[in-house]
């Protein structure tokens, strides 16, 4: 395997830092990176080694899936990976004009860190967003100031206010790191107590997510148990300590889907899985 994609396969298996789209096109530059010089197969290989590095995020499988499909219409490796980023970066804009006819303009609530979020956020620009500061590695502290800059108030707030502060808000608006085909999604631990809280109060749950998120149905590990170190929480010994990243979060509390085609009910994520489908048995054989 060349180095490069060696390195992008470590980098994305072990990166705790960004969320699934970011991770996506680090993949797609890793591969971009090689492709002018890489025959077909090399490509391919190339390409299972990445989609591989993190199996529950369905953006990255998706992304180089498609780069893949790409270059099988062009017959150019390094037209098809391009064209895959390109679609791939516009895709905030296509979520941020879908977004302003459909989210509220006064009071928002979030958690953890999501591209989407805070891309879409920035342009819209609430009037305020109340951020849960998604312990224990504190994203939402980074949605915070990521936000800061964009003349909106901001509430930080613990995970166990959640249910207190989700009356003061119009809406949740959340990302996610990959959707189920049966309209569930996959995000940070402590979105589905967000999303009960937001049921119980009828409150609308808005995700954001672009279409290269929906997972294949035969797409390995759509859902693993992901754990970070126990450090992260307490230095303590004498403890049993657990430290799980991600949740699946029920079809039935997602109001809609806010992607770059447009609004989208959870019911609607299967004719997204069907395409990844293909695309995937195009790449993986």
């Amino acid at each position: 395997m060349r180095q490069e994609i060696a390195a992008a396969v470590k980098r994305i298996r072990e990166d705790r830092d960004h969320g699934a789209r970011q991770l996506a096109l680090e993949a797609l530059r890793a591969l971009a990176h090689v492709a002018p010089s890489a025959s077909g197969e090399e490509l391919r290989e190339w390409a299972r080694a990445l989609v591989l590095a993190r199996p529950m995020m369905a953006a990255i499988e998706n992304a180089v899936a498609l780069a893949w499909e790409r270059y099988e219409d062009a017959g150019d490796p390094a037209t098809g990976v391009a064209q895959a980023i390109e679609r791939l970066e516009a895709a905030p804009d296509g979520m941020a004009a879908t977004a302003r006819g459909v989210l509220p303009h006064d009071t928002l609530i979030t958690l953890t860190y999501s591209s989407a979020v805070i891309e879409v956020l920035s342009r819209l620009r609430p009037r305020r967003v109340i951020v849960s500061e998604s312990r224990p590695l504190y994203e939402g502290l980074r949605t915070a100031r990521a936000l800061a800059g964009h003349g909106i108030s901001l509430t930080l707030i613990t995970e166990a206010q959640m249910a207190l502060f989700v009356r003061e808000a119009e809406a949740v608006v959340v990302g996610a790191d990959s959707v189920q085909p049966d309209g569930s999604f996959v995000n940070k631990v402590g979105t589905h107590l967000l999303a009960l809280a937001a049921r119980a109060e009828r409150k609308p749950m808005y995700v954001l997510a672009e279409t290269l998120k929906v997972a294949a149905p035969s797409q390995p590990k759509r859902f693993t148990v992901e754990e970070g170190k126990r450090r992260e929480v307490t230095s303590e010994r004498w403890l049993e300590v657990r430290n799980v990243y991600f949740e699946v979060i029920p079809a039935r509390l997602v109001t809609a889907y806010v992607t770059e085609e447009g609004i989208r009910k959870p019911a609607e994520m299967e004719r997204y899985a069907s395409e990844a489908e293909r695309r995937w048995r195009a790449l993986m054989g």
